[in-house]
């Protein structure tokens, strides 16, 4: 029998709280059952959103530094198994929390500052961070520096921001796009860099290689509609465009999209969050007061070939609104 990952984990930035709590939300919650499926595949119930209260936070990670931020990465670690997460706070104290069976342990903390979400992808046991690696060997982590990227060391270079990365070739090479600049590769076992080519990937953020489906998913860098490709390469240099696999929600128009994470349950389920931020008036005794409102909706999503065989789409169950109080930022893993 196929298994699928129960939980997903949820992290929130309460701005002014000067807390991070983690939630877990029952993934089982956001498919329809068998005996479901047909009826919902007609009924408007599809194509709603439910309102849900935020679970309970299992924990909460506090900075150690007065006014610090901390860091979110993904779930890594030994085996196929990943219930890693790793909470950094760039100068103070950074920890390794396993969601499994609800260990802590604290690592040391890269020194450079970093203002944006790290750009982070785990390669068998390890975790690269940008230009870091984090290395698990007899559970003791630590840090061990890159060469930087080439083009950062050229006269004139004016700051840039990476806007795509993947892995190709089974993990071997990380692949990063800049704009203006083109896509680098890593060699993960010399950990040189290499020009790849002044093309760009057509993601947004984050891709990923599924080798049991032969295709990279990520969300569009266009339009941030979740696509697929199984040539990459080929897409940038031929023009050819990405596979839409999902329509998305059609949100309204004044849902701010913020950020977008796809994560993968196992057994062709998906689940696709969303941050969006929504702006409006609160009529008060002292006037119309601006006010921000922020909110993830979570969708569930099964993945599975095209009625004409020529592709892959995803069939969307049910989708969830979590709100939050006031403005902030969360993670989903």
């Amino acid at each position: 029998m196929n298994k699928w990952r129960r939980y997903l984990y949820l992290v929130v930035d309460e701005w002014g709280q000067g807390a991070y709590p983690l939630r877990r939300i029952d993934s089982s919650t956001l498919f329809f059952s068998r005996n479901q499926v047909k009826e919902a595949a007609t009924a408007a119930a599809a194509f709603t959103i439910e309102e849900t209260p935020l679970p309970r936070p299992q924990l909460s990670f506090t900075p150690s530094l007065h006014r610090g931020n901390l860091k979110f990465i993904s779930l890594f670690g030994n085996g196929r198994k990943k219930s890693h997460l790793a909470a950094l706070e760039y100068g103070g104290v950074s920890h390794i929390y396993d969601v499994e069976h609800r260990t802590m342990q604290e690592i040391a903390s890269p020194n450079e500052c970093q203002f944006c979400d790290p750009v982070a992808l785990a390669v068998a046991e390890s975790l690269y961070v940008l230009n870091n690696v984090l290395c698990k060997t007899n559970d003791d982590s630590s840090w061990h520096c890159l060469q930087p990227l080439p083009f950062v060391l050229e006269p004139g270079y004016e700051r840039r921001f990476i806007e795509s990365y993947t892995t190709s070739d089974g993990g071997s090479n990380i692949l990063i796009s800049t704009p203006g600049v083109g896509t680098y590769s890593l060699d993960v076992a010399s950990g040189s860099w290499r020009k790849a080519g002044d093309w760009e990937l057509p993601f947004r953020g984050r891709a990923d290689f599924f080798p049991e489906y032969g295709v990279w998913l990520g969300f569009s860098s266009q339009d941030n509609l979740l696509c697929c490709s199984s040539d990459i390469t080929a897409a940038v240099l031929e023009g050819a465009p990405l596979d839409m696999v999902w329509e998305d929600l059609n949100p309204p128009r004044r849902w701010i999209p913020r950020k977008s994470h796809l994560v993968y349950l196992g057994s062709n389920k998906f689940c696709v969050a969303k941050l969006f931020e929504r702006e409006f008036n609160i009529v008060s005794e002292l006037g119309c007061v601006p006010y921000t409102e922020a909110f993830a909706v979570f969708t569930g999503l099964v993945l599975k070939p095209s009625t004409d065989h020529s592709g892959l789409v995803m069939l969307k169950h049910r989708s969830h609104i979590y709100r939050f109080s006031g403005i902030t930022t969360c993670w989903v893993f």
